[in-house]
């Protein structure tokens, strides 16, 4: 069976990019105690996403319940609600964040599926999975990248990182910030370089030997050649609007040099797999400098009228504070929506 296509994303109110997910609840009718199931599909402003506001999501979802009664007829609310699960999915397929919430035990608790896909048809279910998933009762940052290989947000860090050299310089920082993306942290340009040189990381070796890596400064990352956007300047989530005042006037002041390497196979991964699976046929054309993805194609004939450079999406992917994958998603799916009369 082919793979179906699920939107991760959708335009928010001011046309910035909401992240879908999925919340389950389990409710019984206070008059006749009939039990029904609802199930929501709702999306939340992406760049800003953080395992905290993740939580608050789950603890508030008992409040969307609201149906009349099959059984009685009793139009039934929240205080109804007996449990609630929430789903979210990495859109770079990172894995699955599912939150469980018990109103009756008043209990909350997780499982989380490495390198799984968010399946929005699979069933309700009440209770972590001790069998083919990792169950915590409380979940922190440390324990979250541990499982997925990459922190909930990037951007975070991205800061501390920063945050850890300007407390101690001395050396250097480096950091594999996720698959596929790797930061250098220094005082100057050839300062970053040279520690670079000095990484003693089989992978991370190996992705730059093969030519994989793309070099991006941080402070010099604006996605200027990003097809979906005729003012970069403007794209939701830029720098400026997560990076501390503190770190921004270190660039300025040239008294801080951050490089992103991050993995353009990754992004190309993504972009391919993505609009293939929207049915959506295109020409991938690559030269020594960059990969372009052009003549995108529904299958009804309409045709997105712009290339879409690699380079750019990585850049994208570095100015706000993305992995590559989840920068090629998005862009992808802007351009499926775009065809699609969605977006």
């Amino acid at each position: 069976m082919a793979e179906p296509f699920v939107f991760h994303f959708q335009r928010g109110p001011a046309g910035e990019p909401e992240v879908m997910y999925m919340v389950d609840l389990d409710c019984a009718c206070q008059l006749c105690g009939h039990v029904q199931y609802q199930r929501f599909y709702h999306s939340t402003p992406f760049h800003t996403l953080s395992l905290d506001l993740l939580d608050e999501l789950a603890e508030r979802a008992y409040l969307k319940a609201g149906y009349e009664c099959e059984n009685c007829g009793t139009d039934v609310g929240p205080e109804a609600t007996r449990r609630a699960a929430l789903t979210y999915g990495f859109a770079d397929d990172a894995g699955v964040i599912r939150v469980f919430v018990d109103r009756l035990e008043e209990t909350l608790r997780y499982d989380l599926q490495p390198r799984r896909r968010l399946d929005p048809q699979a069933m309700p279910t009440w209770h972590p999975d001790d069998e083919s998933a990792l169950v915590y009762d409380e979940l922190d940052e440390d324990e979250l990248e541990e499982v997925f290989g990459r922190p909930f947000n990037i951007k975070w860090a991205w800061i501390d990182l920063l945050e850890d050299w300007v407390e101690d310089p001395e050396g250097g920082a480096y950091s594999r910030l996720a698959p596929g993306l790797w930061a250098v942290v220094e005082r100057d340009e050839e300062a970053a370089d040279q520690l670079a040189d000095e990484v003693d990381e089989d992978e991370f070796f190996d992705a730059l030997d093969s030519g994989d890596l793309a070099v991006i400064p941080l402070h010099d990352s604006l996605p200027v050649a990003l097809a979906t956007h005729d003012h970069p300047e403007r794209i939701f989530g830029r720098l400026h609007t997560w990076l501390p005042s503190a770190l921004s006037t270190a660039f300025k002041k040239e008294k801080l040099w951050a490089d992103a390497y991050i993995s353009r196979q990754a992004a190309i991964e993504t972009m391919e797999r993505t609009l293939t699976t929207a049915r959506l046929t295109f020409t991938l054309h690559q030269t020594e400098a960059d990969v372009f993805f052009s003549e995108i194609t529904t299958p009804t004939g309409a045709v997105y009228g712009r290339g879409v450079a690699i380079s750019a999406v990585l850049r994208r992917a570095v100015h706000t504070g993305l992995t590559p994958g989840e920068a090629a998603r998005l862009t992808a799916e802007e351009i499926v929506g775009i065809l699609l009369q969605l977006w």
